[in-house]
């Protein structure tokens, strides 16, 4: 498949004087971890979409970084998310466990809200927290249950185009849009597809007790693809979870973003406390 050509560019509102834009989003293999000092938010998108959609994410104090596990067009690696989270914790270990460099917290939606959490549950992977949105701990109730066989029978443009849309309460940013059609054009069905079933055969309700790090689980009241249930269920399985539940739809941080960052900023100052005084 050919190299992706230039993309359009996603502008999203100005930051406010506490903010910096995230970096720009990379190749799990192309990140320098250690380079990255300070309290470090890992940002991982959901199955077929580009991190684009984090491009309005940032919080004071914090260096977000955006990862494109799925790294079309070519998709090198499996996409199975057990793979996936096990891939990422292998390459941030070690920032991790290096103490004086900053904490790191882990971001996810959809998809990407498991890997977050599957890569926090390895072991030696002592994050400061876990952000899961728009997620669930299994799929058994998973909103779209045919997605995997319209991607085997007939994943054409017109279908790439009605699943992004059901990624939002309404739509996006037409940059934006253009910029996931082009991504999700791109990406190998079959890497699509192993991101899918693999999901489905993940449960994570006898794991997440184990997991004593704080996590705040947001969810997009509109969401068609993943219920307000699947979001109750997952922060009631969790030891410390608090649950936001927002005013959009599976993207939250498009469809919603002041009221996402709202929920996210507080969690996150939690976690670094007062800063110190001289």
């Amino acid at each position: 498949m050919a190299a992706m050509p230039p993309l359009p560019v996603f502008r999203p509102p100005a930051l406010d004087a506490c903010g910096t834009p995230p970096l720009p989003a990379a190749p799990l293999g192309a990140i320098d971890w250690r380079a990255l000092r300070g309290p470090l938010l890992v940002a991982l998108p959901g199955a077929g979409c580009s991190p684009a959609v984090f491009g309005g994410l940032y919080a004071p104090g914090w260096t977000v970084q955006p990862v494109d596990w799925a790294e079309p067009p070519h998709s090198p690696h499996s996409c199975d998310p057990r793979e996936v989270a096990r891939r990422l914790a292998d390459a941030l270990r070690s920032r991790v466990q290096e103490g004086d460099a900053g904490p790191v917290v882990l971001l996810g939606y959809s998809v990407g809200g498991v890997l977050a959490l599957l890569t926090a549950l390895q072991p030696g992977m002592p994050v400061a927290g876990v952000v899961a949105g728009n997620t669930g701990a299994h799929s058994s109730r998973h909103g779209d249950p045919g997605f995997a066989r319209r991607v085997r029978e007939h994943w054409s443009a017109q279908a790439r185009q009605d699943f992004l849309r059901t990624c939002f309460a309404h739509a996006p940013p037409a940059p934006l849009f253009a910029q996931l059609c082009a991504y999700l054009e791109h990406l190998p069905p079959a890497a699509l597809l192993q991101s899918i079933e693999g999901l489905r055969a993940v449960d994570l309700r006898p794991l997440l007790p184990a997991l004593q790090c704080p996590v705040l689980v947001v969810h997009g009241e509109q969401d068609t693809r993943r219920s307000v249930a699947d979001a109750r269920e997952l922060a009631a399985c969790l030891p410390s979870a608090q649950l936001r539940l927002l005013p959009g739809g599976h993207t939250p941080m498009v469809d919603c973003l002041p009221h996402y960052l709202q929920a996210l900023h507080p969690f996150l100052a939690a976690l670094t406390g007062p800063p110190a005084r001289a």
